[in-house]
This record gives structure tokens, C-alpha cells and sequence, in this order.
């Protein structure tokens, strides 16, 4: 019982063991807010890569993968652990605008919709079908003309506080009118896209009769030429001219931060050049079938942009177009081949780029999600040589787990937050050493106590337990007031950095240039636990040494102490 009053007594009466619980404050605070920022962003690049390849990745190189649909079939069916999975192909294509001196080499993404919002989880970042959980390539034009309106709104929002603020200030300098200019723009091209929408909206009806028309006089034709087919298509041409909007299968969700076609605020808000109801030309270089080099047609369409979408990462953001799987999939030449002198005779069937694989939760983690991987893997090799014409000669198949397809992006950031960590661990080893001075000196002003608490009784350990009870709970203390202290500021780093702006000018995360909506601010619990730890031991390991001089004490010496 005396160890514990002796140890609060010290603790209040003690103003130097406050310097101490200081340091380790700092310390914990500093830990806390450097894992918890460089997790935040791990964390979003890693559920970008997972939210646009799913689980699992069965990939293959340009010639493709065939017999998709009938593996995905045997996959759901003979392995449990397996939720979904769909189709996916890549392409690489020159987006242009009509009217418009724009040119951007990106990737083009072929995908199934709502199919692909069962694998992955693109619908989080859709503009137009945001909340919707099956979006499709075909949303509805009133859904856009909503949309369209909330951007307006904002738009307006920007301008007039952007206006505002330049008026107060003063005659516009250069760059602020440059900006104000683009939102002119921008609010130009606005009321371009919601022309199209209106024009648009009255043919939707007739455009979906022809398109079923077209599609079943085709179906009835089998490959051959059809008087009623070349009626129907010059019909559906004719509307779609008038419309100014292409049919569902020559749609685009273009990715939110392909140069040029947005610009960012220094809040972080979006302004789109290019919205729901423009049009874009995609030129694709077919690669999906071996041909010689001077034998490679550019495939080119039109398509009418519907949405766009945003994983929260620039690097992939910046230069993706999704467009749906069949039309990419003749684009890039991959759909089927048929016999020239027997149209129903397939010689190659129509192939994807990968198949992407939606686990269950429960399987989804670790060890279980390389155990399923690897069922996934035995299962291909025993369709393969059920069905060898799933991929060309020599066409090398891998089958990976997101992590381990992303391996080389996501490795090099954790050696990065490694290093970080270790760099402020060393510097955090100076609440230690402080700790240490402090309470060596307190052993010091306090040998003649020590000497009567032995010589009326008191144990060598009972003696060491006293100091060491003190330098747990300075480490206690102070890392209780760190983690408070480190929580609270990532919370509010983004008002922080904002109010650091409005005061000094001074920014460390610019909005204008990275598509984080904001610094991640979410401390995870797990990390405030261990790091609490850490300091106990630390207080702990600081006190060691003391405590040991103090227990190894004599009486008689102590009390002769001066």
C-alpha cells in the first residue's frame, strides 16, 4: 500500500515528472498522426486496386482469355467461397471531342453493367448512379437532367464565391482570372450537354423500338445480308443523328480526372468540362488478334457520355474509360470468328482480357483468400483441358489475388511507412532517455527516503516497484493525453491544413492537383492501443535503470547521504 501513495505522492509533488509525461505525450501524438495519415492512404490505394479488380484476377496477355461465360459458370457452381465474377478487358484508345482541338492517349475498360457492381464496388464512385446499387450504360435521361442541375448549382456556388473573394482583393490577378475564364467554360459546355439531354429525351422510346427491331431482324438474318436490317440500321441512324445520342451500346463513363476535362478547386470541389450527354470519339488499335504491323485498322465510334466514375486514386482516375463489354470487345477484336464458308461454324470464340472474381467476406482475407485463389487455379487448368480453346498457343494464363497483383504499387508504399515509422520511433526513444535523466535525478534528491523506507522495512523490490510504478504511470499518463491529443488533430487535420492556408499560405496537401477529396483523417483503435503500449514500456524501460540503483541501496549509506 505505501508504493502506491508513495508513487502518487511523487507524481503530484514532482513538477519535473511532468516534462516527462510531456515527451511521451508528444511522442504518442507524433506516432499517431504519422500512422494514422500514411494508413489512410495505403488503405484507399489498396481498396482502389480491390474495388477495380474484385478478389481474384484470372488474367491473360492481349490475345485473351475465351469461354469466359461458361468458366464463370463452373466457378460459381463448384467452388462456394466464390459471390461473382465477370468479364473485363483492356484497350488502349485516343479519346477525342467533336469540335474540340482535344486529344488523350488512356486505358479503356470493357465491363458488364450491373454485373460488375456485384464483383466490385464501382457504383461508389459513379456521379450520375450514385446510391443506385445496379447501374447500368443506359440510366435514365431525367436521372441525368438531375445531375446535370446539381453541378449547375455548384458551378454557381464556385463562381460567386470565387467572384467574391477576387473583389475584395482587389484587381483580379492573372491566375484568378484564368480560373474564373475556365468556368466560364465550363458553364458553357453545361448548357451544351443539357441541349443534347432535351433533345434527347423525347426519341428515347422510339430509339429503344428500333434498336429491338435491328436486333432481332439480325438475330433472324444469321450472319447474312437482310434487306429489313439495312432498313432498321439506316432508320436507327437517322434518329440517333437527330437525337444527338447514341444508344446504349456506344455509351462511356469516363474516369473523374482525365487531364483537361475537369478542373479542381482549392477546396477539393469538381468542375466538369465534359458531363452526362456530350458526346467523345474513342479510337481503339484492335490488338486483340495477331496481325502484322501494316495490317492493323484503327477501329473508331462515337459515344455519348452517361457518368464518371472515381476510385479516389489519380493514377488510375486519370486515364481509364469504361465502355461496355461487348462494344470494346468488338472495338479491340475479340469477339468471335466465324467459318467464311460456314457462318454458323465458330472457329475462335469471343475472348476478355480477365475475369474478375468477387469472394465472399468471410473468405476474403489472408490465408483463406489464397486458399480460394488456389482452388480457382486448379479448377482453370481442369476447364483448360476440358476446353483448349480457351486461349491461343502460347497465351500464358495467371491467376493472382488482388494483393498479389498489385504487389509492386502497394509494396513499395509499406517499405515506405516502414521506414517512416522506424525514423520516428528513434526520434520517439528521446522520451526514454528522458525519462531516464528524470528519474535519475529523482533517485539522486531522493536517497536519504529511500534509506528510511529500508531501514524501517521496505524490500529492495518493494523499493524498485515504487519507481517503477511512477515511470508506467508518467508513461500511462502521457500517452493517454497523446493519443486524445494525436486523435482529435486527424480529425481535424483538413480544417487544420485549411486554417494553416487562410493564415501563413501555407498548404501541404493541394486539392487543386491530387483527387483525395481530403487528407485521410481515421485513427484506427487497433494502432492507438499498441502505441499506448509502447509508451507504458517505454516509461517503463526509462525507470529501470533508477529503479535498480534505488533497490540496491544501503540504509546506513542512504541515511548518511547528504
Amino acid at each position: 500500500m505505501y508504493k502506491l501513495f508513495l508513487c502518487f505522492r511523487y507524481l503530484r509533488s514532482r513538477v519535473i515528472a511532468y516534462f516527462a509525461m510531456l515527451a511521451v505525450a508528444l511522442c504518442v501524438a507524433m506516432m499517431l498522426i504519422v500512422i494514422s495519415v500514411m494508413n489512410g492512404f495505403l488503405d484507399k490505394i489498396e481498396n482502389a486496386a480491390k474495388g477495380l479488380y474484385g478478389d481474384i484476377v484470372v488474367a491473360s496477355n492481349l490475345r485473351g482469355i475465351g469461354r469466359y461465360d461458361e468458366f464463370i459458370e463452373e466457378l460459381t457452381e463448384q467452388v462456394p467461397q466464390v459471390e461473382a465474377a465477370s468479364p473485363f478487358i483492356f484497350a488502349y484508345g485516343l479519346l477525342s471531342i467533336p469540335g474540340q482541338d482535344y486529344r488523350q492517349i488512356l486505358q479503356v475498360a470493357g465491363i458488364r453493367l450491373p454485373e460488375r457492381a456485384k464483383v466490385t464496388d464501382f457504383e461508389d464512385g459513379l456521379f450520375t448512379q450514385r446510391g443506385l446499387s445496379e447501374p447500368t450504360f443506359d440510366p435514365p435521361v431525367s436521372l441525368l437532367r438531375q445531375r446535370l442541375e446539381e453541378h449547375n448549382r455548384q458551378l454557381q456556388d464556385i463562381y460567386r464565391r470565387e467572384s467574391s473573394l477576387s473583389e475584395k482583393d482587389g484587381p483580379l490577378a492573372p491566375e484568378k482570372q484564368y480560373f474564373l475564364t475556365r468556368l466560364d467554360r465550363a458553364w458553357l459546355l453545361q448548357i451544351e450537354a443539357e441541349g443534347f439531354l432535351l433533345s434527347a429525351q423525347p426519341h428515347q422510346q422510339k430509339l429503344a423500338h428500333l434498336q429491338r427491331e435491328l436486333a432481332t431482324a439480325e438475330a433472324d438474318a444469321k450472319g447474312q445480308y437482310s434487306q429489313q436490317a439495312v432498313v432498321l440500321a439506316e432508320q436507327l441512324d437517322e434518329l440517333i443523328e437527330q437525337a444527338k445520342y447514341q444508344p446504349p451500346d456506344k455509351r462511356a463513363i469516363l474516369g473523374l480526372g482525365i487531364p483537361g476535362l475537369i478542373i479542381r478547386t482549392e477546396k477539393g470541389e469538381t468542375v466538369r468540362y465534359i458531363v452526362p450527354g456530350h458526346q467523345v470519339v474513342l479510337s481503339i488499335m484492335p490488338l486483340g488478334r495477331s496481325l502484322s504491323s501494316t495490317d492493323i485498322p484503327t477501329s473508331v465510334t462515337r459515344l455519348t457520355v452517361v457518368d464518371d466514375c472515381r476510385t479516389d486514386v489519380s493514377s488510375i482516375d486519370s486515364g481509364i474509360c469504361y465502355v461496355p463489354f461487348e462494344t470494346l470487345q468488338s472495338l479491340n477484336n475479340m469477339d468471335a470468328e466465324y467459318s467464311a464458308d460456314d457462318p454458323d461454324r465458330q472457329i475462335t470464340p469471343p475472348r476478355c482480357s480477365q475475369i474478375h472474381i468477387k469472394v465472399r467476406d468471410a473468405d476474403s482475407h489472408g490465408e483463406r483468400l489464397l486458399e480460394v485463389n488456389r482452388m480457382v487455379q486448379s479448377l482453370w487448368q481442369d476447364f483448360l483441358q476440358r476446353y483448349p480453346d480457351a486461349v491461343a498457343p502460347g497465351v500464358d494464363v495467371t491467376i493472382e489475388t488482388w494483393r498479389q497483383m498489385q504487389a509492386k504499387v502497394i509494396g513499395p508504399i509499406q517499405q515506405q511507412r516502414t521506414l517512416v515509422v522506424i525514423m520516428f520511433g528513434i526520434i520517439s526513444l528521446v522520451s526514454v532517455v528522458l525519462i531516464f535523466v528524470i528519474f535519475y535525478t529523482i533517485v539522486v534528491q531522493k536517497t536519504r527516503d529511500v534509506g528510511v523506507l529500508k531501514a524501517i522495512g521496505a524490500s529492495s523490490a518493494g523499493v524498485a516497484q515504487i519507481f517503477l510504478a511512477w515511470g508506467a504511470a508518467v508513461g500511462l499518463v502521457g500517452s493517454i493525453l497523446g493519443c486524445i491529443g494525436g486523435y482529435y488533430f486527424v480529425k481535424y487535420i483538413n480544417p487544420i491544413q485549411d486554417t494553416m492556408d487562410r493564415w501563413f499560405g501555407f498548404r501541404v496537401w493541394s486539392r487543386e492537383w491530387f483527387l483525395f477529396e481530403k487528407i485521410p483523417n481515421t485513427v484506427d483503435p487497433t494502432t492507438a492501443v499498441n502505441i499506448m503500449i509502447a509508451a507504458v514500456l517505454a516509461g517503463l524501460a526509462g525507470a529501470a535503470i533508477p529503479a535498480i540503483r534505488a533497490a540496491r541501496m544501503q540504509p546506513v549509506e542512504a541515511l548518511r547521504y547528504e
